[in-house]
């Protein structure tokens, strides 16, 4: 049940000082926890709080438009009054106002503290949304926002239509689908399956895990690998470095592959560029070696590392 509630409402004797409206409700709760956030155009931001409660804070924005009705100010008022927040056992459900007149007056943005394990899945179409500090499993969409999420010890799936997507420091397994956005990974401990159009990737990993990366004309790059790898793109540069635990399989259409092997570790080579050529740094392979070709093994052989590309040159190098 809600324990205590506090609410604040900012009354300004000018109308334009009058926007925002802002609430804070208090909800005791025994875990685990369930959270889950649904929003149009607010943000949203989810971080880990105490144990045993959760603190929602939020503003209920007055908007500016043609369709915005003449008492949107007092809609506000009243959203800010009695915040959509709904409990049910240990899921706490914040919603919009279902009503036409409330959705077109209002903006609603929340700020909430959960305790660490708690499940999080949130939905906005156009507000931005941050996790943080969250060690269950979280679940984050939008339609054209940003994305960040931190400090995440469960797993994570991201997906968003036109928003930029930041991770940092997730230890779980992570999967990410984006249409046209770019994507920055650090600190991955798990592993990684991304989907993307037109989106930049760039990832690095202090696990194992495994990792595919599938993209329509993105660069990809991708540091401290140490899984099995499958990655491609139509028209982006690849630039690769670490030890392969499993297989590689990377493929591009008209564009260069790099790859920078750390030392130590073995592999069975298959690379090839039909319009390019092949160039090995540092290192002596075992097997058929041609300008546009390598097929062989290095340092004894291992995992299988498939490199290709139409018109891109493909150059493999190892660390000393």
């Amino acid at each position: 049940m809600i324990a205590s509630g506090v609410l604040a409402l900012l009354a300004m004797p000018s109308l334009a000082s009058a926007q925002r409206f802002r609430f804070e409700r208090t909800i005791q709760v025994s875990e685990p926890v369930k959270l889950d956030v649904a929003t149009v155009r607010g943000k949203i931001e989810v971080r880990a709080g105490a144990p045993g409660r959760v603190v929602v804070e939020g503003e209920a924005t007055v908007r500016v438009g043609f369709n915005v009705p003449a008492n949107a100010v007092e809609l506000a008022r009243q959203v800010a009054a009695a915040p959509p927040i709904e409990q049910s056992g240990n899921e706490i459900r914040l919603r919009i106002p279902l009503d036409d007149a409330t959705e077109r007056a209002v903006t609603i943005a929340f700020r909430v503290q959960v305790p660490p394990g708690t499940e999080v899945d949130t939905t906005s179409e156009s507000g931005e949304t941050t996790i943080e500090g969250i060690a269950g499993a979280v679940s984050v969409r939008t339609q054209s926002s940003a994305i960040t999420v931190r400090r995440l010890a469960g797993t994570a799936q991201v997906s968003t239509g036109s928003g930029a997507v930041v991770v940092d420091d997730v230890r779980g397994d992570l999967a990410v689908t984006t249409s046209s956005s770019s994507f920055r990974g650090t600190g991955l401990g798990g592993a990684l399956r991304l989907r993307t159009q037109s989106g930049d990737v760039q990832a690095a990993f202090t696990g194992s895990g495994d990792v595919e990366v599938l993209t329509g004309s993105s660069a990809i790059q991708l540091s401290g690998l140490r899984g099995a790898l499958t990655a491609r793109t139509e028209s982006g540069r690849v630039t690769i470095q670490g030890a392969p635990g499993g297989d590689w399989s990377v493929t591009t259409g008209s564009s260069a592959i790099d790859f920078t092997l750390e030392p130590e570790r073995g592999l069975a080579l298959d690379a090839a560029s039909r319009g390019g050529e092949v160039v090995l740094e540092g290192m002596q392979v075992d097997g058929s070696i041609t300008k546009r070709a390598v097929d062989g093994n290095f340092r004894g052989g291992g995992p299988r590392v498939r490199l290709d590309t139409r018109s891109g040159t493909i150059r493999v190098r190892s660390r000393h």
